[in-house]
């Protein structure tokens, strides 16, 4: 499915914009959205789930606008939000059942049909008679994204869905996306850098509900080459150094410390040069560490 975003603007009370002008195009693959907490990550993908109404601007899903055609676009779309609110008595397929009939597939026998093809997609087929309350956190998710597979959306959205999650079932979860996206449109956010490293087609970062930095990860990381130094110094000398750089790390070793930081100057005699990361880029993006 082809997503246009053309000048969304979300404003809330006192005069709070939560998206500033975000444009944007999609296509099919993995879209990665990131940036910090409150940078408007969640408020734009409800939006593209046709739950919240922009204050100004556009949407276009293969050619339908979502001010317009709101009722049809819904029909193409499977939403999993961050905070995920299961039915905790039923088991997977009650669940799944029961979602299908709000999604307006009546007929009993393509119900089943698409409840175990939605089942053997996440994996959660020996777990059937299991009630959703005793189910983990990473099973939970899965079944989330059963019920927003339903009917097999074109677009699929998903917020924060590795939040939680051990690192065996994070990769799963994945693992999981990255099949589902082969024929269709995946949109999902995230804070953890390493999540989208090799899943996704192309990212947006957003930071206090503008856009700044939409393409490719390789782009983005070659911004930092040749730019990207490493500085060790000893810990009780780290405030002065750091008032005067643009730092994307600060790690401890052995007793010292070391302060990665962007810069087109070598600035200091002992700094090396270092190959730049997902994560650099990130950071030098949002303008430095803050904290």
């Amino acid at each position: 499915m082809q997503i246009k975003i053309e000048g969304i603007e979300k404003n809330y009370a006192r005069g709070r914009n939560a998206l500033d002008s975000v444009s944007l195009e999609m296509a099919n693959g993995v879209y990665g959205l990131i940036g910090r907490n409150g940078a408007g990550k969640t408020t734009l993908l409800r939006i593209l789930a046709t739950v919240l109404e922009p204050t100004e601007g556009e949407v276009a899903y293969d050619g339908l606008l979502l001010s317009k055609d709101k009722k049809e676009i819904c029909k193409y779309i499977g939403y999993l939000p961050q905070s995920t609110q299961l039915m905790p008595y039923m088991d997977i397929r009650g669940f799944l059942d029961y979602m299908a009939v709000l999604k307006g597939i009546y007929d009993k026998k393509e119900r089943e049909q698409e409840i175990d093809r939605c089942i053997r997609l996440v994996g959660l087929e020996n777990e059937g008679r299991k009630k959703l309350k005793k189910y983990s956190g990473g099973m939970l998710r899965r079944a989330g994204i059963a019920q927003a597979l339903l009917g097999e959306p074109k677009l699929l959205i998903v917020d924060e869905p590795t939040t939680g999650l051990d690192p065996e079932e994070r990769k799963y979860f994945l693992s999981m996306l990255s099949r589902i996206a082969i024929d269709r449109t995946v949109v999902f956010s995230t804070h953890i850098i390493s999540d989208i490293q090799d899943l996704c087609n192309e990212i947006c970062i957003l930071e206090k509900g503008k856009v700044s930095y939409r393409g490719r990860i390789e782009e983005l990381v070659e911004k930092l080459e040749g730019r990207l130094w490493e500085l060790c110094v000893d810990p009780r000398d780290e405030d002065k150094y750091k008032e005067n750089l643009l730092l994307t790390d600060v790690s401890a070793h052995g007793g010292m410390s070391y302060l990665r930081y962007v810069s087109d100057e070598k600035i200091y005699e002992n700094a090396v040069g270092v190959k730049a990361n997902l994560e650099d880029a990130y950071i030098y993006c949002l303008g430095g560490m803050k904290r």
